[in-house]
């Protein structure tokens, strides 16, 4: 009885002492959205920005670069190591075209970066 006891018991330590991967790494996260996506935008007209689907891009000093894709809602996830990056919403030469964003990704939980993406509507 006593085995059956402590192994429940080590089952149980050993449950709880798990961590989940990517929460504990480091790297950037955030939204990329589009606008302008009204032809002329006027005061009491909403036209907000729409959530952009594509690639994001992080590439380091060394030219090394990390790809993900958004989803549906405009939504990213990266993991990357410590560093510094410059992190594009990648399109085809435009419009709409990504406003490269430098940034520097400390060890730690993973820090947002929204990006936005130029419609060229105007």
């Amino acid at each position: 009885m006593r085995r059956i006891a402590a192994a429940g018991l080590l089952l149980a330590l050993i449950a709880c002492g798990r961590t989940s991967g990517p929460a504990s790494s480091s790297g950037i996260f955030g939204t990329v959205t589009a606008g302008p996506t009204c032809p002329v935008e006027r005061v009491g007209s909403p036209c907000p920005p729409a959530p952009w689907v594509g690639t994001v891009r992080a590439t380091d000093d060394t030219g090394q670069g990390t790809e993900t894709r958004t989803d549906e809602t405009g939504n990213y996830t990266l993991t990357l190591e410590p560093g510094r990056y410059e992190v594009v919403a990648v399109t085809d030469g435009g419009p709409p075209t990504g406003q490269p964003v430098m940034i520097d990704v400390p060890a730690g939980p993973p820090i947002r970066l929204d990006l936005t993406v130029d419609t060229g509507i105007r």
